[in-house]
């Protein structure tokens, strides 16, 4: 998970999709609930229209995952979800209602963070869905002034500290960063986050786990090569080129090439 400025995807918004999110958002402020429900459901016209600008934020990757597949369509998703969040028994636990046309709000994922799926490796569903589970403190915000009291579980990339938290094993699974391991709070978010979002379904967790091997070998040329071998500065260009902010799962690879970092070849590439 790479840290998204959410600041900077709202500004690249043309006035005409900001103008038509804030017609939606008066007109639902304005309606009761059964008014509400009627705009957010036939809201998806709407704020699609910031896809392509959601995109173009983290070139196209999942703000969740990282990953990135030509192959799928992107959801515009809603972290603060705008459906009804329900209790065990059925009941109305809470409704985001006042957030469904807020840009700020809007984070890109694909379907597997953002849809219900099975992960046939546990046998656990996973995927966020409406849930939205918070850690003990005031409870769930009524207004948009009450967003910062809140204390989500779930990870969120448009939060530095939240991009933190994650570090990936040799075989693509993502697991609490070593300088957290004592934050019970911390390891509980992750854990949780894991299956919520789906951050290790098998396909992403293979998918890391190929990108490890590919810097193993190149660390590993680079070591018999040396430093004088023409060849040497491609190695290294190479290792660069994988922590781009806008290469699939990046932030992997950051947390791949520390592995190698007692060469000190290796340490000049993160500093």
């Amino acid at each position: 998970m790479r840290y998204i400025d959410i600041s900077q995807f709202v500004e690249s918004l043309p006035e005409d999709v900001l103008t038509s999110l804030a017609d939606k958002e008066q007109a639902v402020d304005a309606g009761a609930d059964q008014g509400k429900q009627t705009i957010i459901s036939d809201g998806n016209t709407t704020w699609t229209q910031t896809k392509v600008f959601l995109e173009a934020t983290s070139s196209r990757k999942c703000w969740y995952t990282e990953s990135k597949n030509p192959g799928c369509t992107n959801d515009v998703e809603h972290f603060r979800p705008k459906g009804r969040i329900e209790k065990s028994d059925g009941g109305l636990l809470h409704w985001y209602w006042f957030l469904a046309f807020d840009p700020e709000n809007y984070r890109l994922s694909c379907q597997f963070s953002n849809r219900l799926n099975i992960n046939l490796e546990s046998g656990l569903t996973g995927g966020k869905g409406s849930k939205f589970p918070l850690l003990a403190g005031p409870g769930y915000a009524t207004t948009k002034v009450e967003i910062s009291l809140e204390k989500p579980v779930l990870l969120d990339p448009c939060n530095k500290d939240d991009c933190e938290l994650l570090e990936f094993q040799p075989d693509g699974r993502p697991v609490i960063a070593a300088d957290s391991r004592e934050n019970p709070e911390s390891c509980d978010r992750v854990e949780k986050s894991k299956l919520l979002l789906n951050l290790d379904f098998p396909t992403f967790n293979e998918d890391r786990e190929a990108l490890y091997n590919q810097i193993k070998q190149l660390v590993e040329r680079g070591d018999r090569y040396g430093m004088d071998n023409p060849a040497f500065q491609d190695i290294e260009a190479d290792l660069k080129g994988l922590m781009e902010a806008d290469m699939p799962y990046s932030r992997a690879a950051e947390c791949y090439i520390r592995c190698f970092r007692d060469r000190e070849w290796v340490e000049s590439l993160l500093f």
